[in-house]
């Protein structure tokens, strides 16, 4: 049985629901415990790019954002510097920030949860899959890796490029299940290690989604290639030719 996205929707009314979207992060900052060491502006982005994606990526539209500060006080106003860094990358520096922290006791490692909050409309897509091609945009990377390699991760700016572009009809952030899970929720079929063909790790963690899958009409292939130039990466689906 195949998982539905990670996003919780509530009924508002007859034409709109609520999309709530979350994503944590833990042991990474400046404490000494932390097992990886980074900027707490860096986690804040990264945190907010994954629950942000998974929002947008259902159609929502991002209304507000929240963050549950588990550091200390000291580091609030530098993980919400991260958030508005990717806001800014959205062109939505306008969504209200809000939160808390916990401020009683002191942990000895870092933790930070952020919650992306959207409107959709209830109307949903019913595009047929036959003759869709499939891409990863960006590179799998988790850990150290994604302070290392920040040339292969996907831009925020293009991830909304690609949910705005008319050739593209599904999207989705790739998490820590890796790619063949992720591919398997959009297909909505369990697909095993030989259906599904890449020169990524398809089983490997993208982290704070560093990469993120797309599907589009096979003729539109060539548009999509150039738009994601330096990131596009083809995946084949060998179960749709059976």
């Amino acid at each position: 049985m195949i998982r539905n996205r990670d996003v919780l929707s509530i009924s508002i009314n007859e034409e709109e629901e609520l999309i709530l979207a979350s994503d944590c992060s833990g042991g990474v900052g400046r404490k000494h415990a932390d097992e990886v060491q980074a900027d707490p502006e860096v986690v804040g982005y990264f945190s907010f790019r994954v629950a942000v994606m998974e929002c947008l990526a259902v159609g929502a539209r991002l209304v507000a954002v929240q963050l549950f500060n588990f550091t200390s006080d000291t580091v609030w106003d530098k993980y919400t510097q991260g958030v508005r860094m990717g806001l800014k990358e959205l062109g939505m520096e306008g969504v209200p920030l809000t939160g808390s922290s916990e401020s009683n006791i002191n942990l000895k490692q870092s933790a930070l949860g952020v919650t992306c909050i959207g409107m959709r409309k209830k109307k949903r897509d019913q595009t047929s899959k036959k003759g869709i091609s499939y891409a990863l945009i960006g590179t799998p990377l988790v850990g150290d890796e994604v302070l290392r390699s920040q040339s292969y991760i996907a831009p925020l700016s293009l991830f909304k490029e690609c949910i705005l572009h008319p050739a593209i009809i599904h999207i989705l952030p790739v998490g820590s299940k890796g790619v063949r899970h992720e591919l398997s929720v959009l297909t909505e079929k369990k697909l095993r290690k030989e259906d599904v063909h890449s020169f990524q790790d398809l089983e490997k963690s993208s982290g704070p989604a560093t990469s993120f899958i797309i599907s589009f009409e096979a003729k539109d292939e060539t548009v999509i290639k150039e738009m994601t130039v330096g990131y596009y990466q083809p995946l084949q689906l060998y179960y749709l030719n059976n």
